[in-house]
């Protein structure tokens, strides 16, 4: 199995195509809540886009995902939103994900 950094993987995952989307990705991450204090189980996904950008535009609520180091994704299938940790990432298109 191949070897990528999270640096890499972030890079990867922030690249569009040549129409300006975001390209799909798939991945293993183990799942964590720290408010909740609660994880630990593993989450597979197939298909699914990075969300957003560094900074939020919403007056609402800053998600803080740099500062958290949190990330945000959406399924292309069903348009499901869910949140992970990249330091969490076990596998990133087939290939094991190393800091």
């Amino acid at each position: 199995m191949e070897i990528i950094r999270v640096n890499e993987m972030l890079a990867v995952m922030e690249m569009k195509g040549a129409d300006g989307l975001p390209i799909p990705w798939s991945g293993r991450f183990i799942e964590l809540n720290l408010k909740a204090g609660t994880g630990g189980k593993r989450i597979s996904v197939k298909n699914v886009v990075l969300l957003g950008g560094g900074q939020s535009k919403s007056n609402y609520r800053n998600p803080n995902h740099y500062q958290n180091f949190t990330r945000n994704f959406r399924s292309i299938n069903n348009q499901e939103i869910r949140k992970f940790h990249p330091l969490l990432m076990e596998t990133f298109n087939d290939m094991r994900v190393v800091l």
